[in-house]
């Protein structure tokens, strides 16, 4: 707790629409804990190749691929949902975070009575992504309106250790309970309520923002540059979600493991985004938004060892890492560079296009994407889905390095 009073904070004030403050550790430390559940999703993909091969094979794997990337185009949803309730002053924030994560908790309570129906799995997944969209929106505009320039950068590298630890702990817990239960990820998902109930406590219960003709402030309108940073993390999140969805497949594939064993792959690759979240923040603000080269480097780099190693476990969790790390670098540039961009009366929005709209089409058009592409040009091997996801992660490399240097010359 004293890391927190010794970097400086300053507590925020004269916000006419976060009227009352808690405490400002209470504040960082509530929200890094609401952080660790914005990844439910990678939570539940170590059972997919269980799910479609021994729990609904009559499905087929594009199909079950397609159910469990249902947390990402929901996310959108309940994203956009919590966006236009707190714009139009319908809820506050605080409510939408506290809502979201119930839902989230809802989802577990689903599994508690799930009775092997394939109506069952979809419906748990529709919930864990429109609490995802509804929390994250909201969480992230409390931080955008809460601290200054100083305190965003230090909580977009922080939360982010934070996410990938929440996601870490999560993968590890969810793969042993897979094995036992087909459903065991999904049940994982009851831990958000007394988070919810934590939040409801901590979080600022701020007002309802008033529109001008009620003597509200005028809303400004979101700058360009924050559909830009939007775009990266849709891009860059597609080819993510290869890694993170197909993981399990590969993994039994190569006879390397189990699902526990894919858990464990999951596990790794947060380890690798809690790790550059600490230890390379300053690496990535030197390479201002350079960084996103690098990032698709890295990936394709991973991409390439997976399908060269493909019988080497290590090899496997070597690239998870490499994957997590790339993440660490990408995701919170461009929050940091997007919450810069915003002020109250449109912080909601630029949380909604870049924390959760961007991340959460990407999750859902991946298998639509790629796993169409590869299933037609190679089949169903994850080495050849591997490759061909390695050389599109180098062709983007080339162009955002293009981009950048361009909008670089641009300003001088």
């Amino acid at each position: 707790m004293r890391g927190f009073a010794c970097i400086g904070l300053k507590e925020y004030e004269g916000n006419e629409i976060m009227t009352k403050q808690p405490s400002r550790r209470a504040l960082i430390v509530t929200l890094l804990i609401v952080c660790t559940m914005q990844m439910p999703h990678l939570a539940i993909l170590p059972g997919t190749n269980l799910i479609a091969t021994e729990v609904f094979p009559e499905r087929g794997i594009q199909t079950i691929h397609s159910v469990m990337a249902l947390p990402g185009i929901l996310s959108v949803i309940g994203s956009i949902l919590a966006g236009m309730l707190v714009r139009y002053g319908m809820a506050t924030k605080k409510n939408m975070t506290v809502l979201g994560l119930s839902l989230i908790g809802f989802a577990g309570v689903i599994a508690i009575f799930q009775g092997g129906h394939f109506w069952q799995l979809g419906l748990m997944n529709v919930f864990i992504g429109t609490g995802t969209g509804i929390f994250v929106t909201t969480s992230q505009s409390i931080m955008f309106d809460s601290f200054d320039e100083k305190t965003r950068r230090f909580m977009a590298a922080t939360q982010f250790s934070c996410i990938n630890g929440g996601a870490l702990v999560m993968s590890l817990i969810c793969g042993w309970l897979i094995t036992i239960v087909w459903y065991g990820g999904h049940l994982m998902m009851l831990i958000t309520l007394p988070i919810a109930v934590l939040a409801g406590i901590v979080l600022p219960a701020g007002e309802r923002i008033k529109s001008v003709e009620s003597g509200g402030a005028e809303r400004t309108k979101v700058p360009p540059s924050v559909y830009y940073y939007a775009f990266m993390i849709f891009i860059y999140v597609i080819l993510y979600s290869v890694a993170a969805m197909n993981v399990s497949t590969h993994i039994e594939q190569g006879a390397l493991g189990d699902p526990a064993m894919a858990g464990v792959a999951t596990a790794i690759m947060m380890g690798g985004g809690v790790v550059s979240g600490l230890v390379l923040p300053r690496v990535a603000q030197g390479l201002r938004d350079h960084v996103f080269t690098v990032s698709f480097i890295a990936m394709a780099f991973a991409f390439s060892l997976m399908n060269l190693f493909a019988s080497s476990l290590f090899v496997t969790f070597a690239s998870m890492f490499i994957f997590g790390m790339s993440m660490s670098m990408l995701i919170p540039r461009c929050i940091f560079q997007a919450s810069n961009l915003s002020d109250p009366s449109n912080s909601a929005t630029v949380s909604m296009l870049v924390c959760s709209i961007a991340s959460g089409v990407g999750h859902t058009m991946s298998p639509i994407i790629i796993t169409n592409i590869t299933l037609a040009l190679g089949g169903e091997s994850t080495r050849f889905r591997f490759q061909f996801s390695a050389f599109v992660c180098l062709a983007i490399a080339v162009l955002t390095l293009l981009y950048n240097l361009h909008r670089e010359r641009s300003r001088s």
